[in-house]
């Protein structure tokens, strides 16, 4: 989340946080806008053309992963198809995008969490939640790591292993 902090204000790392929400809102954030005000119009378009779906997924692979613009090298064709696939058998394009409209609408105060957490900070993620954010978000912060070797936003999907390292280390603080 980001905090109420200026482009100029902060650590560097916060300075750098904020300039790449601003990057991503100017260049990559027009999904969010449509998912955010009109999840039912591109709904109904993903409903109707598996093409469609597929092309709406695999560009977020394109621009999320850390795979330099070719996300079939990290994740494959077949494991990104078995990601697309099941939004059309099961017509969830439109309640995947209303899950947008919903966010949009809500308050986005933070959370308070009375128990312990853990924040992994993947290279090639959309915004690097700096330290001090994750601090000031999370009052029981026991594991904070930002230097992990490859990943994006998908994480769990293109960096199985190293994402199954960063929950053991949470987890050997919480034991």
């Amino acid at each position: 989340m980001l905090p109420n902090t200026a482009l100029g204000d902060g650590t560097p790392e916060e300075q750098a946080a904020i300039a790449q929400q601003q990057i991503f809102a100017q260049q990559y954030g027009g999904y969010f806008q449509e998912q955010a005000t009109r999840p039912q119009t591109i709904g109904y378009g993903l409903a109707d053309s598996p093409a469609g779906q597929a092309s709406w997924i695999y560009e977020k692979f394109i621009d999320w992963t850390d795979s330099a613009h070719r996300p079939e090298r990290v994740l494959g064709l077949d494991r990104m198809l078995d990601d697309i696939t099941p939004y059309w058998l099961t017509g969830t394009d439109a309640s995947s995008a209303r899950l947008y409209w919903e966010f949009y609408r809500d308050n986005h105060d933070l959370t308070r969490l009375d128990l312990p957490v853990g924040v992994s900070v993947f290279p090639r993620e959309l915004v690097r939640t700096p330290r001090v954010w994750a601090e000031k978000a999370y009052d029981n912060l026991v594991y904070f790591n930002d230097d992990i070797a490859a990943g994006g936003h998908f994480a769990a999907f293109e960096q199985p292993g190293l994402f199954v390292h960063e929950l053991r280390a949470y987890a050997r603080h919480v034991r």
